[in-house]
């Protein structure tokens, strides 16, 4: 028996055509018989007298009976694998031939769903999902443009289909990405997350930082949070609102602690800071 060398061509996109090239001059008479098969067990074409097509290869191939040569149209992920090719010439050893094909997909547009409510530090989790149709050969995660790895708040699940955060982080408001390829496509989707956090503890800044009796005087209430946080003060009995207060003219009476507290809304959470006003 012959062993014939045939072309192998690999990771082809559904919807091409194939051809399976034999190493073959053309023949100065015809085979007795040719047939190619695929997997060992569905005839794709017997040809002897006459032709037989096997099922689902009608109008999908083109025979070169001289060299043993197949064109196969209209490719699915489905004619993926081995073919054989068996010749038996007029007066020759039979020739055998084998090759393997690999059709792919091209990967649609990837989709990214994740929950629509509150996102709040230290308390929250979230599960990104990437989703995509055709052959999805890897998944990789980005975020602001920057790899995303296994271990600390980050965890991957069914072949990086899924990414869990947990718990979220201020640092995690942003853009995620999730890109998905194979050997000959590439597609992005994109997500933006907001986590809310805060309010840290507040910093009360005085200006002018010294002063005098008579003087004007504000006291200035800051915070990081999202959203930004709500501000009151306390001084003895009295309360007001906002992050500044403003003192025209110190006098006696304005000495003392004032206390100012920011809260947050969204998070619930609320922080406090003292600041002793002194005339100099």
């Amino acid at each position: 028996m012959n062993f014939l060398r045939l072309t192998i061509l690999v990771f082809l996109s559904t919807g091409d055509s194939v051809t399976f090239t034999t190493s073959l001059k053309p023949a100065a008479e015809p085979f007795l018989a040719l047939t190619w098969s695929f997997n060992a067990t569905t005839n794709v074409i017997t040809s002897t007298s006459v032709d037989v097509v096997g099922q689902g290869y009608k109008n999908r191939i083109t025979l070169d009976k001289s060299t043993g040569s197949l064109v196969l149209r209209n490719l699915t992920e489905r004619d993926s694998g081995e073919y054989e090719l068996i010749i038996i010439p007029q007066s020759a050893e039979q020739i055998l031939g084998t090759t393997k094909l690999m059709v792919q997909t091209k990967v649609s547009r990837p989709t990214i769903v994740w929950p629509t409510g509150n996102l709040i530090e230290g308390k929250s989790s979230v599960n990104l999902t990437c989703d995509a149709d055709g052959f999805v050969a890897t998944r990789v995660w980005m975020k602001d443009g920057i790899p995303l790895v296994s271990g600390d708040r980050f965890s991957f699940y069914d072949g990086n289909r899924v990414l869990s955060i947990s718990p979220v982080n201020r640092t995690d408001t942003g853009e995620f990405l999730c890109n998905v390829s194979n050997d000959f496509s590439f597609d992005t989707a994109k997500c933006r997350l907001k986590v809310f956090y805060g309010p840290d503890r507040p910093k009360i800044t005085q200006i002018p930082a010294t002063a005098q009796l008579e003087d004007s005087v504000t006291l200035i209430c800051s915070a990081d949070s999202l959203p930004k946080a709500k501000f009151s003060w306390k001084f003895r009995n009295m309360m007001m609102n906002g992050p500044l207060h403003y003192i025209h003219e110190m006098e006696m009476r304005h000495l003392g602690r004032y206390t100012c507290t920011a809260r947050n809304d969204i998070t619930g959470l609320k922080a406090s800071a003292v600041h002793v006003l002194r005339g100099n």
